[in-house]
């Protein structure tokens, strides 16, 4: 989901169901807008709020953790690629070859998914790298140990080589957002009619309708957090390349 355009159309939907709750209450006859009914009106739209509130914090939450996670599993994955290296190094000569292909499908992953400032991570999968990590696992399966050092040094090495790419297939399966649309939609409406409510209630002036925008404006810019943060491989909040450029100096040192 476009987190934007997402965002535009819960504007949208929350001005609309503030609108209708004004225009209800020009058409409303008077008995309906008695202060009872204003009361009663009152404490339904105060559960509504209170129920979205949570619901949105919760949410807000869990995309944060979420896009913490991704970021943490990139940072590993950096680390992993370094301490592979340095295996690598502590081998022998023989095994120059792989970690200058180690070196070689980091560097074009990084320019492959973060391509003019933004990040593609689908395209990761047509730039090879999943080819050019499963060639350097043949490769270290493919030493030949001399004596116990090398042979600890490869069993580490085919350790860390298949957990960077068991981590690579997980990054690029939960790459995609996760928060259903059905969920959305329901949150949307609950906040719609809850605008609805506010609009019946409220005075009809101009500063009335400013606070109204403001406020439909902030939940909307909560909605585009969310879905941001829930997709932190696309749009404007982006996970960064810094764990792997950082690993790419230390490569073939």
């Amino acid at each position: 989901m476009n987190a934007f355009a997402v965002a535009s159309l819960v504007l949208t939907c929350l001005l609309a169901g503030g609108w209708l709750g004004f225009w209800f209450s020009t058409v409303l006859p008077e008995h309906h807008l008695s202060a009872h009914s204003k009361d009663s009106v009152k404490q339904s739209v105060a559960v509504l709020s209170t129920l979205t509130a949570l619901v949105l914090g919760l949410v807000v939450g869990s995309a944060k953790s979420s896009y913490d996670a991704k970021g943490d599993a990139l940072t590993a994955m950096a680390a992993d690629i370094i301490l592979l290296d340095r295996i690598l190094a502590q081998y022998g000569p023989e095994t120059a070859e792989t970690r200058k292909r180690l070196r070689d499908s980091t560097e074009a992953g990084i320019e492959t998914i973060w391509a003019d400032d933004g990040l593609r991570f689908a395209a990761m999968e047509l730039a090879g790298a999943g080819g050019a990590l499963e060639g350097i696992q043949r490769q270290i399966r493919g030493l030949a140990p001399q004596n116990d050092a090398q042979r600890e040094l490869k069993a580490r090495a085919v350790e860390i080589a298949g957990g960077l790419s068991k981590t690579r297939w997980l990054t690029l399966v939960r790459s995609g957002g996760t928060i259903p649309v059905p969920f959305l939609a329901v949150v949307v409406l609950w906040l719609a009619l809850m605008f609805a409510g506010l609009g019946l209630l409220a005075a009809r002036n101009g500063t009335v309708v400013v606070v109204s925008l403001a406020v439909a404006l902030a939940v909307s810019a909560a909605i585009f957090l969310i879905l941001e943060l829930d997709t932190p491989y696309s749009g404007l909040i982006t996970l960064s390349d810094a764990p792997l450029r950082l690993a790419v100096q230390h490569l073939g040192r």
